[in-house]
């Protein structure tokens, strides 16, 4: 049984998604398909790739993922994100999984050392390009399902996006942070990984200051705190993460007139 999952921005109230299922379920009888999420805010990149990653080790061999996530940039600046064309569409095979995507630094974002083959799809519509989940995107997942290889549905790339992680590091006796994905119970997830926090940190104390709390414990489980308290824990993602318990850190931490404008950072002082 293939399965196929999709990552998109797309959402429940209108009919998008359901024609794209449509599509899928025009191809064989036996396929499976699964929403990874089909809320990605804002053109969030980092969110879906934050959610692909961390799907990944529970899929099988083959599962094809279908990632149709933008990262909208203004083509009128001379930066780095000039490089994002959003009309090419990309084919890889990472982890034993295939993965399709527009070309908006994905694979380098699910692992910064990403070396592996990268396929430009063919397409013969531009206009396509609008609806290409639908239109481009599940006519080559139905073809992988099918037996067919990566060099059939595409040509080799090498000048695809590859966009920056931005990994915890160390300065003096700080170790920083930032929040790199924020879910639906409000809990900011940064991108502290539970190695680095044992490679730094260990058995040390420490303290962390947040606005109307300060944190020098690090929790096992949510209620281990009274509630409303904030409290860090590692996630089952091996994320250190900033929650409270019973309510948002979110609305707590990030400033309603700053809102998603503002980056979390997280300063873990240490004793040496």
């Amino acid at each position: 049984m293939g399965i196929i999952t999709l990552t998109t921005d797309l959402g429940y109230r209108d009919p998008y998604l359901a024609l794209v299922k449509a599509r899928l379920l025009a191809g064989p009888a036996d396929l499976r398909i699964i929403d990874l999420s089909c809320e990605i805010r804002s053109n969030t990149i980092s969110d879906a790739a934050f959610i692909v990653r961390n799907s990944l080790p529970a899929f099988p061999p083959d599962t094809i993922h279908l990632v149709a996530v933008k990262f909208i940039s203004d083509r009128s600046s001379n930066n780095r994100n000039d490089l994002v064309d959003n009309s090419r569409f990309l084919l890889t095979r990472y982890a034993g999984q295939y993965i399709v995507s527009p070309d908006n630094g994905l694979f380098t974002l699910l692992d910064k050392d990403f070396s592996e083959p990268v396929y430009q799809l063919y397409y013969n519509d531009a206009a396509h390009r609008h609806f290409f989940l639908k239109d481009v995107f599940a006519g080559v997942a139905l073809q992988l399902n099918s037996g067919k290889s990566m060099a059939e549905l595409g040509v080799l790339t090498t000048d695809y996006f590859r966009a920056l992680q931005f990994e915890s590091y160390v300065s003096g006796n700080i170790l920083r942070g930032k929040g790199i994905y924020t879910d639906d119970f409000g809990n900011i997830i940064t991108n502290i990984t539970r190695q680095h926090w044992d490679e730094v940190i260990g058995a040390k104390s420490f303290s962390i200051t947040l606005p109307g709390a300060r944190i020098s414990k690090l929790s096992q489980s949510y209620d281990e705190v009274k509630f409303g308290a904030a409290l860090i824990l590692f996630n089952s993602f091996g994320y250190l993460e900033v929650a409270t318990n019973g309510k948002s850190a979110y609305r707590m931490l990030y400033p309603r007139e700053i809102g998603t404008q503002f980056d979390f950072t997280i300063l873990v002082e240490f004793n040496d």
